[in-house]
């Protein structure tokens, strides 16, 4: 019915729209088009594929494709969705949309080459006259021979006879008087040139003499180099392949040069020559990671560009377009102006070789390392060489960077990713702060390159954001709608000139670095931290607490209290059943809260193990309340019972309050009014300087800074200071517990002055007490629970001053008993307040000093 009745309304609206004209005017009219618009739209059951959103689907994918460099695949989706504009039909956008959904991760699992077994078989070729002729030859003879029409005409009925094809001869054929003489293809051997090129391979010559060496020249010298820096095998430099060294042979020499200056010509080279070959060595190993598979590769590259130089130079020595000076320290010079990058980059191999197993991407710090020292040390070509390694290697690393903070996913066992996963079964509840950690070694470092960990938070928190907006089921909503991604190459980080960056290198990659991050980033944490915010409620959430914990609206928080002190003096035994109180709180606070909230709210009563009446024993009523898991990520378990304690705190200062403002004197002793006076007053104190003190300040301060937070560590962060803020200010943290037992004391205080003049009955201070009964209470009781001490407060409070009284009770008649609090009452309030000047000059916190001066005004008053 309510479907029909909707249907309806928009039936209305559509033909009010479309004949705007008041139906008041022509009822007949508006009553017959609302029938043929019913009539129309009753048949559709079912609402069409919005054709609009399937294109700019569509797009989104193209653009995608473009962006992550599938180019190969963009063209072909665009090419076969400009095919389909060419036909139309009825249900096109359905197909359309069907496909997509049924797509499952296009980007990485969809293959072009796959495309070519779609394509239909080609048609055939038409067929040539070469084919007709081969297969059917003719004869020259036969095409102008003359044929006999008389013979046979074409009324006989005689079946002409089959003529006998002649057989097919190669196409090619030649005849038999062409003859060809073989002896012409031979060419004759040039003897001088055969002698020539004996002579030239000296490494077969023999020294005439023992112990002599075989003279060269200085170009087949700079021949056997270039071939030895290309890492083969000559005779002039010997090779040991167990080794990988390479030495200059002993059995040459320049005939026109002195040996020595030779030999340390030749031995430079070969130390080239041995770099470069062990460098080549490792770079034909093979490897499992991706990280360094990627390195070997671009080292195998930059092998390739070096040998190519090496090409060049030997083609400048043996085909020179010009005449040229053959000479080995020229070619020294040019060896190593081309070698230095090189040598460099076979440094960095031999330094981190031993150590890639354990450390995957030491060589990227190499890498980073050795770039800024060449800038540092103004080497243009080192730097530029070392640089673009740097950031082709860089690309390999960041793909589970990318993986991680785009769809919040980690690869199978990446041991080189420096998050990971430590329980998937974790409860959403703490999914932000135990199901991801960083990966981190022996000595607590993060296992990532250095230039990294200045950003690891901030890559960590993002693909964590992701999960979360996957958990929450909203991922895909515009939360991964990214910005283009910055380039991270030489040429967008160091500039196009070809001058060094004025800018440190480190510098400008982590100003760039951080741009990448924040077009990944800004984004994911963003989208979270308003749904946090707006949908989840995380500040209504936080106003919830201080209404329930915290005492915000301070006459529902009294009504509360005064509620349950109520059931505790009646005296009857279920007055802690939590059922009752849980309805009696949710009435009370049903004023200032909706019934969503309302109804998580759970109140809780333990059995008290404190004798007496004892403020004590109200730490046995505990408030629940029922957070969604996003925000039990925020407000974590370790927080409620620091606003348990707080929420207790309070609760004791109303309890005094409560029972000092029920008895009603007339004609008392000064003693009576001063002690009802002096601990009314300290409960005022105490409970102003929680709720507009410790706890507007601080809670004002944690809003301030949550609107700030970027993402939900941030948040979590704030709250746990927060907390911790309340917990040290309010006198309830460790290092204060004998301060904070001193206050309940003085509590205690006034639960024994109740309960001296209430049971005293008829006092000589003529004590008048309401007449109304409370069950259970007896009118005279001899046996009071007193706090006795044992000696005089000094003026310097001492560690155990707070605890110096017996733990036994004592019978006093209530005059002695008034006398016994005032003089308890006279020695606790100094030493609260020495003990809080003491904390305020170590901790430097002001509230404490404040608290203190409040405290002594009293005491002043009446020295005055």
């Amino acid at each position: 019915m309510a479907q029909n009745a909707k249907m309806s309304g928009l039936t209305d609206e559509l033909v009010h729209s479309i004949l705007k004209f008041n139906p008041e005017t022509n009822k007949i009219a508006y009553r017959h088009a609302q029938e043929i618009a019913s009539r129309g739209l009753r048949g559709y059951q079912y609402a069409r594929t919005n054709q609009f959103d399937v294109e700019t689907s569509f797009t989104g994918l193209d653009e995608k494709f473009r962006v992550k460099n599938r180019d190969d695949l963009a063209d072909a989706l665009r090419l076969r969705l400009q095919k389909l504009e060419e036909t139309t039909g009825k249900f096109k956008p359905e197909f359309l949309s069907l496909l997509l959904q049924l797509s499952d991760r296009p980007l990485e699992n969809t293959k072009v080459e796959a495309l070519e077994l779609l394509r239909p078989p080609s048609p055939p070729l038409p067929e040539t006259w070469a084919e007709i002729i081969q297969e059917e030859p003719y004869s020259d003879e036969e095409i102008w021979k003359d044929i006999d029409y008389a013979e046979e005409s074409s009324g006989d009925e005689q079946v002409p006879k089959e003529r006998e094809k002649p057989k097919p001869k190669p196409p090619h054929s030649f005849e038999e008087d062409d003859l060809y003489d073989p002896e012409s293809c031979v060419v004759t051997i040039d003897v001088a040139s055969v002698q020539e090129l004996e002579v030239a391979q000296f490494w077969k010559m023999t020294p005439s003499e023992r112990g002599a060496k075989v003279q060269i020249t200085e170009l087949q010298a700079i021949r056997e180099t270039l071939y030895m820096l290309a890492g083969l095998q000559t005779a002039s430099y010997e090779r040991d392949k167990q080794q990988n060294t390479i030495r200059v042979s002993p059995k040459y020499n320049l005939n026109h040069a002195i040996p020595v200056t030779v030999g340390r010509l030749l031995q430079q080279f070969a130390g080239i020559g041995q770099e470069t070959y062990r460098l080549r060595q490792w770079a034909k190993k093979s490897a499992s990671l991706p990280l360094i598979q990627t390195f070997k590769a671009i080292v195998r590259k930059r092998l390739m560009d070096y040998d190519q130089t090496l090409s060049r130079l030997q083609q400048h020595y043996l085909t020179p377009d010009n005449p040229i000076s053959v000479s080995l320290l020229e070619l020294c010079n040019k060896v190593q102006c081309t070698s230095t990058s090189l040598l460099r980059l076979a440094q960095i191999v031999s330094d981190v070789e031993p150590q890639l197993l354990v450390n995957p991407f030491s060589h990227l710090e190499a890498l980073f390392n050795q770039t800024t020292l060449a800038q540092m040390t103004l080497e243009k070509d080192v730097f530029e060489f070392l640089s673009r390694a740097f950031f082709e290697c860089l690309q390999t690393y960041l793909k589970p960077i990318r993986r991680w903070m785009e769809a919040g996913e980690l690869g199978a066992n990446d041991e080189t990713f420096f998050v990971f996963e430590s329980d998937s079964g974790s409860d959403a509840s703490s999914l932000w702060h135990d199901r991801f950690v960083l990966r981190r070694d022996a000595r607590n470092e993060l296992r990532s390159p250095t230039f990294f960990q200045p950003a690891a938070k901030k890559i960590f928190n993002t693909g964590k954001s992701v999960v979360f907006l996957k958990q929450l089921g909203i991922y895909g909503t515009g939360s991964n709608i990214l910005e283009e991604e910055p380039r991270l190459d030489h040429e967008h980080v160091c500039g196009l000139t070809d001058d060094l960056p004025l800018s440190p290198f480190p510098e400008l990659f982590q100003a760039a670095f951080e741009t990448w991050i924040r077009s990944k980033y800004s984004l994911a944490s963003m989208f979270l931290r308003e749904h946090l915010f707006e949908s989840s409620g995380l500040m209504h959430v936080l106003s919830i607490f201080e209404t329930l914990y915290l005492g915000r609206n301070g006459a529902i928080f009294e009504d509360f209290a005064n509620a349950i002190f109520e059931r505790m003096d009646a005296g009857h035994r279920g007055w802690n059943d939590r059922y009752m109180l849980t309805e009696l709180t949710r009435e009370i606070l049903s004023t200032v809260l909706s019934p969503l909230d309302k109804e998580k709210i759970v109140v809780r009563s333990t059995k008290s193990k404190t004798l007496g009446r004892s403020v004590k024993g109200l730490a046995t009523v505990s408030i629940d309340y029922a957070l969604p898991w996003q925000i039990q990520n925020i407000i974590q378990r370790a927080s409620i019972p620091i606003y348990q304690s707080l929420f207790t705190f309070l609760l004791q200062t109303y309890r005094v309050k409560y029972l000092l403002q029920r008895i009603h004197t007339r004609n008392a002793s000064r003693l009576t009014h001063k002690l009802q006076h002096r601990l009314i007053w300290f409960a005022d104190m105490l409970r102003s300087y929680l709720t507009e003190t410790v706890i507007f300040f601080t809670t004002q301060d944690m809003h301030a800074a949550m609107q700030k937070a970027e993402d939900i560590d941030d948040m979590a962060h704030i709250h746990v200071k927060y907390v911790a803020k309340l917990q040290e200010r309010a006198m309830l943290s460790q290092e204060l517990t004998p301060i904070h037992k001193a206050i309940v004391q003085v509590l205690d205080l006034g639960v024994l002055f109740e309960e001296s003049v209430t049971k005293g009955g008829s006092t000589p201070d003529e004590v008048k007490v309401p007449t109304k009964k409370r069950p259970g209470a007896r009118r005279k009781s001899s046996a009071l629970l007193l706090i006795v001490p044992d000696s005089s407060s000094d003026d310097e409070p001492s560690g155990n001053e707070a605890e110096r009284v017996p733990k036994r009770p004592t019978q006093q008649s209530p005059a002695t008993a008034l006398q016994t609090i005032d003089r308890e009452f006279a020695r606790l309030v100094p030493f609260i307040t020495a003990g809080l000047r003491s904390v305020g000059r170590v901790g430097a916190e002001s509230m404490w000093e404040q608290l203190a001066e409040r405290l002594e005004w009293e005491g002043k008053r009446d020295r005055v």
